[in-house]
């Protein structure tokens, strides 16, 4: 190992499969460096990560194999100023702009505690949502590097709160529209979450995870005035739920924020409400499997398929999930949220990489992890498709006039994807969707 100065070698070398004192063919051998300096890089624990054989004096047909590593900065302590809508044209279009949607504050993570992996992170935001949350994540406690644990605390306090879904779009409400505008903070809503979470690592692809979560969730009664059944089917004030998920997953990617070979099984299996509290008895099932494979002359195909299925029929807002958070999107569809109780998602996507340099900074950054630039530009088209079952009435609180559940839906268009360092994707697309929308839209994290 080379340039690891806080990294424990014992970390890096979980990550290899190579054996000393084994035979392989020269192909093999090429073959599973290549796994090796991926497995390395996805600990998220370095910007580059190189191996490099060097043949032994005196000996026809023995190796030694030397893998350089460049440390990440591990500590960031950073300022928070962010949208508090799910994507910038939510923001831009559904709020109008609105300049009281900000979320402001500060961050701090400390990423590889004692060169071994774990991480401690604490937040102090404020503006839109004040949230105050604490973590710390240990990936391994065993000799033997095959379980870990982490556990994370947060509290949030709202001003604005959404409270219903119209033909797919949230609305909101705020303390001014209750109290009036006196200039000062009215809480209408808080949130407290604890989680306990066990990981097994089983091998250096398949990992198991059980989760156990405490959530209470309070709102003022003037929310039931808008839905009633935001927190429950009585009226509820408050719902408080102990929760269990168990997580599998088997990812064979090449790179975990931009992949583009190999693939990726998750599967989670989630039990919300175990019978202590009784406001809330629900479970759900989601799947995902994704594929990845480079093609000749720099293109490369991805396609990802997810369901998920969930019970009892009646959910309360707070709860019901749907595609329009995070990955759970279809391009196309940024402005909308689709709830439901069970939908089906598949997105294919063709590319072609445009370029990919290393801008090196030298002595203008003095930080020497900063100061190799990678940037990556990949053309691409895609087209995604889906459909989420709503099996509440027409009359529900939840979601009023929707457009587009129980439906087939899809979307088309092409766009262009920027990928640099620190796991830092910025996607630029021009859709068209089933409801013959056209629009721009830009995103962060990978499509697939």
């Amino acid at each position: 190992m080379r340039g690891n100065k806080k990294t424990k070698k014992k970390i890096i070398t979980r990550e290899i499969d190579l054996q000393p004192n084994v035979s392989y063919p020269f192909k093999e051998l090429k073959r599973i460096i290549k796994l090796d300096e991926n497995k390395i890089f996805n600990t998220g624990l370095f910007t580059s990560v190189k191996a490099e054989l060097e043949y032994i004096e005196g000996s026809e047909n023995k190796v030694k194999i030397i893998f350089f590593v460049q440390e990440r900065w591990y500590i960031w302590p950073s300022v928070i100023f962010k949208l508090a809508d799910r994507n910038f044209s939510d923001w831009l279009f559904n709020q109008n702009a609105a300049t009281d949607r900000f979320e402001y504050g500060f961050k701090f993570d400390q990423f590889n505690v004692r060169g071994l992996n774990e991480r401690l992170s604490a937040m102090a935001q404020f503006g839109f949502k004040r949230r105050f949350s604490f973590g710390y994540n240990i990936p391994y406690l065993n000799e033997d590097q095959t379980f870990g644990m982490g556990l994370n605390f947060s509290f949030s306090e709202f001003d604005q709160l959404d409270y219903t879904n119209v033909e797919n779009k949230r609305l909101f409400i705020d303390a001014d529209s209750i109290f009036g505008d006196d200039n000062q903070r009215n809480i209408i809503a808080n949130m407290l979450t604890s989680n306990l979470i066990f990981n097994y690592r089983e091998s250096y692809y398949n990992t198991h995870s059980i989760r156990l979560t405490y959530s209470r969730t309070a709102i003022i009664d003037d929310i039931l005035l808008f839905n009633e059944n935001y927190l429950g089917r009585d009226g509820d004030l408050q719902q408080n739920f102990i929760g269990l998920t168990y997580i599998f997953r088997r990812d064979f990617r090449d790179r975990n924020n931009y992949p583009l070979k190999g693939f990726l099984i998750d599967a989670r299996l989630n039990k919300t409400g175990l019978g202590i509290f009784k406001d809330i008895d629900q479970g759900s099932l989601q799947a995902q499997v994704a594929y990845y494979k480079p093609l000749k002359y720099n293109f490369n195909i991805a396609s990802s398929l997810t369901g998920y299925t969930s019970y009892p029929r009646f959910q309360p807002y707070n709860n019901m999930q749907g595609l329009g958070f995070s990955n759970n999107l279809l391009k196309g569809y940024e402005l909308y949220v689709i709830q439901g109780q069970h939908y089906t998602m598949h997105k294919t996507e063709l590319k072609k990489r445009l370029f990919s340099i290393e801008a090196n900074l030298g002595r203008l950054m003095p930080l020497k992890q900063f100061r190799k630039v990678p940037i990556a530009g990949y053309f691409k088209v895609y087209f995604d498709q889906g459909y989420v079952q709503n099996n509440l009435p027409e009359s529900s609180n939840t979601t009023v006039n929707s457009i587009l559940s129980n439906r087939y839906i899809y979307s088309y268009g092409a766009g262009l994807d920027l990928v640099t360092y620190y796991d830092a994707v910025l996607r630029l697309e021009y859709s068209i969707n089933a409801l013959n929308e056209a629009g721009f839209f830009i995103n962060v994290k990978a499509g697939i």
